[in-house]
């Protein structure tokens, strides 16, 4: 909305001054009105305002019994239309048609309101403070209990039986309203009262309205005028108010969130740093893959499936977030299938330093095995990010309950991936190289889909995993735990005695 949501106080027509009116009989008209529009709960609504913004013309319908929800649109969006959905503190921003498609298929960005350090004219903090605007009850409310009121010339152009009465608030009055709401408008309206000896008293903002209200108590308009020291100081077109209306009292369809499925998240609505897990499974994933991304080293215990003996010990360093990072990991394993080579089921591999060490039972009196360019094990830094990401693009992962892992408190997340959708994924919670690992595992193990749980930790990150299922190869499941996040130790490789690099034992085999 910004600049455009209010217009010059030039003149007032028809409205008399607060001397010659009854204050006390305004008061009681706006508080009485309040209680009507409460009981009504919702309606549809109109806003127009000077400009040619997407807020300009906008239509649709409002709940401002539940949290102040809104559904509405313009047509004033640079032809290509607009329509914004508020539903508490999140705000859905419908995507235009011609972007679909590059979307996914998603028709709904998602966010939330920014943080104190964002941008000032975050989409998000304007659409939140349209919900509030657009609810009557905060306008009544406002105007009765502060503002300095007067009474109005009666009728047009409302239409017969229609009472108007003004009312003037002083700037601050409307942020600490709105605020204790929960949404910034100081930072949409510029009405941020500067400190006393920087502002002179005659330049004091103020907020004018004029309300009409009908002969049942009803609110139908409300024109808007801003205004500092008897000047504009957001500059709109002529002289023309913000004007708002409500009609269809009681009769406004639900307003709900869209499906999550048909939503792109909006990377926006995460402020830096760790985020706490809620029971929001699609935030929590989200940023547990982020997390997951930007750890430079973790361990983890994984465990087959109950009785199979499978079990490996992983740990991985690098030195930083790029793809060819990887700098030295540590995977020992056993259970394994047993082989001419590896007869006993346990293999063991170290990378580090750019060398490649595989245990193997030699007959040189080596148990190391050495091979140049060695780069790190990609599944060690890209299965974890993998294995959320991939719960996390199903759109239908779940919160389960708050459980304990190691003594800690966890939430634990659980859902579905159907292996031939996820390997078409292209959004943004999963990139190719982990959709393309994780698909590419779970078809080893013959599965079709697979149940993924996750657990994270109060500080975001990733505690326990678990993959299940039943394929062509029988039932499958992998539990995994994870610790010492960013604070694994230097890997060494194998001690120097004990190692023999392939060129030696190849030469030695030739003689």
């Amino acid at each position: 909305m910004g600049a455009t949501l209010v217009g010059a106080l030039t003149a007032c027509d028809g409205v008399t001054g607060a001397g010659t009116s009854d204050e006390a009989t305004a008061r009681a008209a706006l508080a009485a009105s309040a209680e009507v529009m409460l009981k009504a709960g919702n309606g549809a609504v109109e806003m127009d305002s000077p400009g040619d913004l997407p807020t300009a013309d906008v239509k649709g319908y409002a709940d401002w019994k539940n949290g102040s929800a809104l559904d509405v649109s313009s047509s004033k969006a640079g032809g290509s239309g607009y329509r914004v959905r508020v539903v508490g503190d999140a705000t859905y921003v419908a995507v235009p048609p011609a972007l679909v498609k590059m979307s996914g298929g998603k028709h709904w960005t998602a966010s939330r309101p920014p943080s104190a350090d964002q941008a000032t004219d975050a989409q998000d903090t304007r659409n939140t403070v349209l919900a509030h605007l657009l609810d009557p009850v905060v306008q009544l409310r406002l105007a009765a209990e502060g503002g300095t009121l007067s009474t109005a010339r009666d009728g047009a152009p409302e239409g017969k039986g229609t009472h108007r009465y003004r009312s003037v608030l002083d700037g601050r009055s409307v942020m600490a309203a709105l605020g204790a709401a929960g949404v910034e408008p100081d930072r949409t309206f510029a009405l941020r009262p500067k400190e006393p000896s920087e502002e002179p008293a005659e330049k004091a903002r103020t907020l004018t309205a004029e309300f009409a209200i009908n002969d049942k108590h009803e609110l139908v308009s409300v024109k808007l005028y801003f205004v500092e020291a008897g000047r504009t100081s957001l500059t709109a077109k002529g002289s023309a108010p913000v004007v708002l209306r409500w009609s269809e009292l009681g009769g406004a369809p639900k307003i709900e969130a869209p499906a999550r499925k048909d939503i792109v998240r909006d990377p926006r609505a995460r402020s830096a740093g760790p985020q706490t897990p809620t029971h929001d499974a699609a935030e929590s994933l989200e940023d547990a893959v982020v997390r997951a991304q930007q750890l430079t080293s973790y361990r983890t215990d994984r465990t087959g499936p109950e009785g199979s003996g499978e079990r490996a010990v992983l740990a991985f360093q690098q030195s930083g977030t790029s793809a060819l990072s990887v700098t030295a990991s540590d995977v020992e394993t056993w259970g394994n299938p047993k082989t001419s080579i590896d007869k006993d089921g346990h293999q063991h591999v170290i990378i580090t330093g750019g060398v490649y060490y595989a245990l193997a039972e030699l007959s040189v009196g080596k148990s190391w095995l050495s091979l140049e360019n060695g780069t790190g094990d990609s599944k060690a830094k890209g299965y974890l990010a993998a294995f959320v990401g991939a719960l996390a693009a199903t759109d239908e992962a779940a919160w389960v309950a708050t459980e304990e892992i190691g003594g800690r408190p966890a939430e634990h997340y659980r859902g579905t991936v159907v292996l031939s959708t996820l390997a078409g994924y292209t959004g943004p919670v999963l990139g190719q190289f982990e959709r393309d690992t994780f698909v590419k595992d779970a078809r080893a193990h013959g599965l079709d889909k697979a149940d993924i749980d996750v657990w994270l930790g109060t500080d975001g990150l990733v505690l326990r995993t678990r993959e299940s299922g039943s394929g062509s190869q029988g039932a499958y499941s992998v539990t995994e735990e994870y610790s010492d996040h960013g604070a694994v130790r230097d890997i060494a490789a194998p001690p120097a005695g004990d190692v023999i690099s392939s060129k030696d034992l190849l030469d030695g085999l030739k003689r």
